[in-house]
């Protein structure tokens, strides 16, 4: 398993578009504003919760402010592809199969794809105005195209790259449940509970990707409107981490309790020149420890309740030792 930092600008200046398209493009995107970071796990999916409803999927990807959605994916030599996903809502567990195409293998100037999925994405139980449950799905289109080449620069370095333009079209429905019958809900209804019965969207976004084993996901993402208007950029912060089965057999941590309510413990058969910096889901650095022993317990009373991530790195290289995430419960 991998983890890479994502940092995202949810407002962007309005100076910085999609660019051009064609070969030798040139594109320096160093300016953007960092208003969020997430972090992206990739991992075994056979642990994820619903896994057995996905038994084609070989990755799974986890973000950290996303603690309630397990994606499951297929990557191989065809492409990388999205199996479904399993949620929480409302205290259930639903698990939500589609199918569809992220990038195919391998891409050149000129490749395309395109395709149709269809699916349930929502189901909540309502228990009002006569209605025992209520659900929506989503039928889309893809089209995908790689329409442009040349060097990319971002906060983490100038790349050789590939970019993929994407085009999807969703229609989403919103069903209700009564008296044992699903039936499209009507307009009356829709409005007293805030929803349409139909809704249309669609979504384009540009993504940069590069062979350079630094990174080994899209470099940036940018969504865009029809008008050409960039409404949300995301880039790598830094280059993917070896995960924890990789990382175990180097350094040999053991953190526990886990969950976790006063005290964690780390603990290594390793002694070195070490910090620990823990951080909440939103990517936020909420404490920093350095230590030199082979156990370091952290008081974790003061933390809300919820998921933790943490790196651990050699204070000298810089190296990253070991990372992964704690829960902390009340």
């Amino acid at each position: 398993g991998e983890s890479v930092q994502q940092s995202v600008d949810t407002i962007p200046p309005g100076a910085i578009t999609i660019g051009s398209s064609g070969a030798n493009q040139t594109w320096n995107y160093t300016t953007m504003s960092e208003d969020i970071v997430e972090i992206l796990t990739f991992s075994n999916p056979s642990s994820f919760p619903g896994a057995a409803s996905f038994p084609t999927a070989n990755v799974g990807l986890t973000v950290s402010n996303q603690p309630d959605v397990w994606q499951f994916l297929n990557k191989n030599t065809a492409g990388l592809f999205v199996v479904g996903q399993t949620t929480i809502q409302q205290g259930q567990q639903i698990e939500i199969p589609f199918t569809t195409t992220i990038v195919t293998f391998p891409s050149t100037m000129g490749t395309t794809f395109s395709g149709s999925w269809s699916g349930q994405i929502v189901q909540i139980p309502v228990g009002q105005l006569g209605i025992d449950s209520a659900r929506v799905t989503r039928g889309a289109t893809i089209s995908s195209v790689i329409d442009a080449w040349g060097n990319l620069t971002t906060p983490l370095g100038t790349f050789a790259s590939l970019r993929q333009n994407v085009n999807e079209t969703t229609v989403d429905t919103t069903w209700i449940l009564q008296n044992g019958t699903w039936s499209i809900i009507d307009p009356f209804t829709a409005a007293l509970i805030g929803v349409q019965p139909v809704a249309f969207d669609t979504t384009n976004t540009a993504r940069w990707w590069t062979d350079n084993p630094a990174s080994k996901f899209p470099l940036l993402e940018m969504d865009y409107d029809n008008s050409g208007t960039v409404t949300r950029v995301s880039w790598q912060k830094s280059s993917p981490t070896v995960g924890i089965n990789e990382l175990k057999a180097l350094s040999d941590f053991n953190v526990y309790p886990n969950p976790a309510k006063n005290v964690v413990t780390f603990a290594t058969n390793v002694a070195n020149n070490s910090e620990i910096a823990i951080m909440d889901i939103t990517g936020k650095t909420i404490k920093t420890i350095t230590f030199n022993t082979t156990k370091q317990a952290i008081d974790v009373s003061g933390f809300d309740s919820g998921i933790y991530f943490y790196t651990i790195r050699d204070r000298v290289s810089g190296k990253v030792l070991h990372n992964n995430k704690i829960i902390v419960t009340k």
